[in-house]
C-alpha cells in the first residue's frame, strides 16, 4: 500500500539536509581561512565552533519542544511581529549573503581546477538556477529525499579520499600542537562558529519535521559528524602539503583528489570526487535557496514562498558575479562569519530569555 506524502521529513532526511549544509564546506575555500587562524592547529577550530554551539542549541531545543514549532515562529510570539520580522530579515540576509558568495566560490573551483575556459555566468546559471532551484521547488521532501540518496556516496568517497592519500601524510607537520597559540585557535573557533550555526538555522524547519526527538536527534548528529568531518580533512590537509604550502593552496580538497590513487587499474579519480562533489553542491545551495524564500516568505508575509523561489535565486546569481575574483570574495566571507556568528550564538538565549520573563509574569 502507498503511504500518502504529508510533506514533512524524518530524522534521516533532516540530518541529510544538515550534512550537505555543513559537511560540504571541508570542499571549498573554508579550510584556508581556518587554516590561516589556527595553523598547525586549524583542526581544533571546529571542535571550538562545536563546544561554543552546545548552549544555545541546547536551549533551541528547549524552546522548539514547548512550542511545538519553528523558530521563526517562535521568534514572533516572543518578541512581537515588528522584533519578529526584524531578526527573520536579518538571519536571512545571512543565509542568502551565504548563498550568493558561496555560489561564487564553486564557480570559481570549476573554472580553476577543472573548465578554466568556462564562463562564470554559465556556471552560475547551471548551480543555481538549474539543479538547485528545479530541486528547491520540488520542497524539503524532495530535497531530504535527495539528500538522503547522495549523502552515503558523499561519506564513503571522503572515506576512501582520506585512506588512498595516507602513504602522502606525515603526522610530524601537526606540531607544535597549539598552532598559533591557545588564544588565537580559541578565538578562531568562537569567530567561525557560524560555520556551524545551520543547525540552528534549520530550526526554522522545525515544524516540518515529523516529531521533536526525530529533530533533536538529527540536528545533533548533524552538527557533530559535520565537525568531525571538517577536524579529520583540516589535519589530512596540514598532513599532505605542510601548513606553509597549504596556507597557499586555494582548494586543498580538490588538489588531494588529484593525488587519489586506486590500486594500478584507475590511476587518477578525480572524476569521481567530481561529480559526487556536484551532486551535493547543488543540494547544498537548494537547501539554502529553500530557507531563503521561506524567511523572505516570513518577512514580508507571503505565504505561498516557493513563488520567491527564482527571484531569490536570479539575485543570488546576479550578486555572485558582482566580486572580480576569488581574492575579493574572500574577505567578504570572512565578515559574513564573523558578523552573523554573534547573531547565532546569542539569538536562542535571547528568547530563552524572553521565554523566562514572559513565565514569571504570568505567575
Amino acid at each position: 500500500m502507498i503511504k500518502v506524502s504529508d510533506g514533512e521529513i524524518g530524522s534521516r532526511e533532516f540530518f541529510a539536509i544538515l550534512y550537505v549544509m555543513m559537511a560540504i564546506r571541508v570542499t571549498d575555500s573554508t579550510p584556508n581561512l581556518l587554516h590561516e587562524s589556527g595553523l598547525t592547529a586549524s583542526w581544533m577550530i571546529p571542535l571550538i565552533s562545536g563546544v561554543a554551539l552546545i548552549g544555545p542549541v541546547l536551549l533551541l531545543f528547549r524552546l522548539v519542544k514547548k512550542y511545538e514549532t519553528g523558530l521563526i515562529e517562535i521568534t514572533f510570539e516572543l518578541t512581537g511581529p515588528f522584533f519578529g520580522r526584524l531578526i527573520a530579515f536579518l538571519i536571512f540576509l545571512s543565509v542568502f549573503s551565504s548563498l550568493s558568495l558561496n555560489s561564487r566560490n564553486y564557480a570559481d573551483i570549476v573554472i580553476t581546477m577543472y573548465y578554466p575556459e568556462s564562463s562564470v555566468l554559465w556556471i552560475l546559471a547551471v548551480l543555481i538556477l538549474g539543479a538547485a532551484l528545479y530541486i528547491a521547488h520540488r520542497g524539503l521532501e524532495a530535497i531530504g529525499r535527495t539528500a538522503l540518496l547522495v549523502v552515503p556516496l558523499f561519506i564513503v568517497t571522503s572515506v576512501c579520499l582520506v585512506f588512498s592519500t595516507t602513504n602522502e601524510m606525515n603526522y610530524l607537520f601537526l606540531f607544535p600542537i597549539a598552532g598559533s597559540g591557545v588564544t588565537e585557535v580559541a578565538k578562531g573557533g568562537i569567530g567561525y562558529s557560524s560555520l556551524y550555526a545551520d543547525v540552528i538555522i534549520a530550526g526554522v524547519l522545525a515544524s516540518q519535521v515529523r516529531t521533536f526527538n526525530a529533530y533533536r536527534k538529527a540536528s545533533v548528529w548533524g552538527l557533530w559528524v559535520s565537525i568531525g568531518k571538517m577536524a579529520i580533512f583540516l589535519a589530512v590537509y596540514v598532513m599532505v602539503f605542510d601548513f606553509h604550502a597549504v596556507r597557499n593552496i586555494a582548494f586543498p580538497y580538490h588538489h588531494l583528489t588529484r593525488m587519489s590513487m586506486v590500486g594500478t587499474i584507475a590511476n587518477r579519480m578525480e572524476a569521481v570526487y567530481l561529480a559526487f562533489w556536484y551532486a551535493g553542491a547543488a543540494l547544498h545551495f537548494a537547501a539554502y535557496l529553500y530557507i531563503s524564500a521561506f524567511l523572505l516568505g516570513k518577512v514580508i508575509g507571503y505565504k505561498p514562498f516557493k513563488q520567491l523561489l527564482f527571484p531569490v535565486a536570479g539575485t543570488a546569481v546576479v550578486l555572485g558575479m558582482v566580486p572580480e575574483n576569488y581574492l575579493e570574495g574572500g574577505p567578504l566571507r570572512m565578515a559574513l562569519l564573523y558578523s552573523s556568528s554573534g547573531m547565532f550564538l546569542l539569538l536562542p538565549v535571547v528568547l530563552w530569555g524572553l521565554d523566562r520573563m514572559r513565565k514569571r509574569e504570568k505567575k
